[in-house]
């Protein structure tokens, strides 16, 4: 996802694109929209019906029977205008729901980085936004402002022609609001979006911040950018303010015109007194869509932008249907001409290597920060896609498995483990149905049980956002006994070790040993001796190339994995 304004799209097209993401849903709010504007008509009726016929007859039972008619028209109306607001609403939410879910599954597929998420997130409610604050609703009354015009007409043709060339200036104005908003509008969102991100940056970085008094020069950082961010954001403002003004000034100076030319015509015999105030109404709720438009333009400019990105990145994602849960593969990782690369960059890390690793093998993973270790995992987890060639568990390609299926025989730990807002005892479950005695026994063998039951409610302690504060080495703990948790066959580890007191890490190596014997295949990126000096063979990534080196001699030969490195 590029960092640069997202150019939005044409107003119709726009609309064109949103109708058809809902069709039933559009074909529902023109239909209530077409009683509520119908049933507008009822005021001015009404109104013409007072003057021309009640105060000249001096009828009280035709005022009696007129108002009861109208009170009865407007309920029907006040239930059409809820139902088509409630519709909007429903719309908006199943809108998000659908492009939410989109943006999901390409945060799994890892057709991004993971900063992307939030942000295709923050645009799904600008999406929304329309839908839940009625703006759009203004869209479905602008093709009936001709319908009003044309009672003008019978009315009285002057009082016609009058809103119709109301009506084209007003739309004028709207139209150049729109044009000279565009460039202004996505500039203010990418100044926003790099102050998000630079804050959220800050707020990982905030004890090396605290510890070497750099808060001041992070806020004035922070400010520059902000305060540049508000100086266009004042600018577009104030033409947003400019242009709302004029149309709300036109509209109060066409008002006149049409109450002068009704006088007029009434001076004349040509039009009766009703006839002044149902024109006057009339022609505020002709020009009333066009007039909520350039008040709320700015928004709707800012969800046209968030759609223009959302429906160009996730209009094509389509999302996996269920698929029948396969029982557990057997214990063989085996690797074909595989190349890591990291996220966003086509030069390899890792050139094409092959390599079969069967059940029962600890494979220690060895080399220079930034030599691809925690790439390679990654990528072997499912959760970065292949460079090129393949990675079976079992038989089954990784990167063809549906993750949720996949994820059930799969233990992964990375370097900087975080828990999700639940329970304890939900984290450790992976928030799935497994059995109490599973947890606890994924717990105990990681060595986090006697941790946990010290926490304020035991399994039960709310963590992550929100939650008790755990130290580095209790989520890590933690995240391993997540990774234990099902008795998964291919464990993944980075650096697993790296937060933990000396009896913590035996506990943690005496687990994954334990994992091994059973039959698991594990590969762990670490630099701690006491874990590479129990594994079968170590893999020393060193210029893009993996060397193999048996480290125990008593394992047997099947064991002792060769790479076969592909020449390029």
């Amino acid at each position: 996802m590029s960092d640069g304004a997202v150019k939005p799209p044409s107003t119709f097209k726009w609309l064109w694109q949103m109708s058809g993401a809902q069709p039933r849903r559009v074909r529902g709010l023109f239909g209530f929209s077409f009683a509520v504007n119908l049933l507008l008509m009822v005021s001015p009726l009404y109104m013409l019906q007072i003057y021309d016929r009640v105060l000249s007859s001096g009828s009280a039972h035709t005022l009696i029977w007129m108002t009861v008619i109208a009170v009865f028209l407007l309920t029907i109306y006040a239930a059409a205008e809820a139902g088509r607001r409630r519709l909007a609403a429903i719309a908006g939410a199943n809108l998000d729901a659908a492009i939410s879910e989109k943006a999901f599954a390409r945060f799994e597929r890892a057709l991004d980085p993971p900063t992307a998420l939030p942000r295709d997130l923050s645009n799904v409610s600008k999406v929304q936004s329309p839908y839940q604050h009625g703006t759009l609703l203004a869209f479905f009354d602008l093709p009936f402002a001709p319908l009003f015009i044309g009672v003008l007409f019978l009315i009285h043709p002057l009082l016609g022609w009058l809103s119709v060339g109301g009506a084209l200036i007003v739309f004028t104005v709207a139209a150049l609001s729109e044009w000279l908003s565009r460039k202004p509008a996505g500039e203010v969102a990418m100044v926003h979006a790099r102050a998000g991100q630079l804050a959220e940056g800050l707020a990982r970085q905030r004890s090396a911040l605290v510890a070497m008094g750099l808060v001041g020069r992070a806020y004035d950082t922070w400010k520059s950018v902000k305060q540049e961010g508000e100086a266009q954001n004042a600018r577009a403002s104030r033409s947003d303010s400019a242009f709302t003004a004029i149309s709300r000034g036109l509209r109060q100076i066409l008002q006149v015109f049409i109450l002068g030319a009704g006088a007029a015509l009434a001076l004349s015999q040509q039009l009766s007194p009703g006839g002044i105030v149902a024109a006057s109404i009339i022609l505020s709720r002709a020009l009333a869509p066009i007039d909520m438009i350039v008040g709320s333009w700015r928004s709707i400019v800012q969800a046209k932008t968030a759609w223009g990105d959302v429906h160009g990145r996730l209009g094509h994602i389509s999302i996996d249907d269920e698929t029948t849960p396969l029982p557990a593969p057997k214990a063989c990782l085996d690797i074909d001409r595989l190349s890591v690369t990291a996220p966003g960059s086509e030069i390899p890390l890792i050139r094409p290597f092959s390599v079969t690793l069967e059940e029962g093998t600890l494979v220690g993973v060895v080399g220079a920060n930034g030599s691809g270790k925690t790439t390679l995992l990654q990528t072997l987890a499912g959760a970065w896609p292949l460079a090129s060639g393949s990675a079976d568990l079992g038989g089954r390609s990784i990167h063809h498995w549906p993750s949720a299926d996949r994820g059930r025989h799969m233990g992964y730990v990375p370097q900087d483990v975080e828990l999700f807002p639940g329970t304890v005892a939900e984290n450790i479950s992976r928030f799935g149905s497994g059995s109490a005695e599973e947890m606890f026994d994924a717990a105990q063998l990681a060595g986090a049980h006697d941790l946990i039951l010290g926490l304020p409610d035991g399994y039960d302690t709310l963590v992550g956002p929100g939650g008790v504060h755990l130290s580095a080495g209790q989520r890590q703990l933690i995240g391993m006994a997540r990774a234990f948790f099902g008795s998964p066959v291919l464990m993944l580890l980075d650096e697993p070790t790296a937060n933990l007191d000396a009896d913590a890490a035996g506990q943690a190596i005496h687990a994954l040993k334990s994992r091994v014997a059973d039959g698991a295949v594990a590969l762990v990126a670490s630099h701690d001796p006491r874990l590479l000096a129990e594994a079968d063979i170590v893999f020393t990534v060193n210029r893009g190339a993996i060397v193999a080196q048996p480290v125990n001699k008593a394992a047997p030969p099947s064991k002792i994995a060769k790479i076969r490195e592909m020449k390029r």
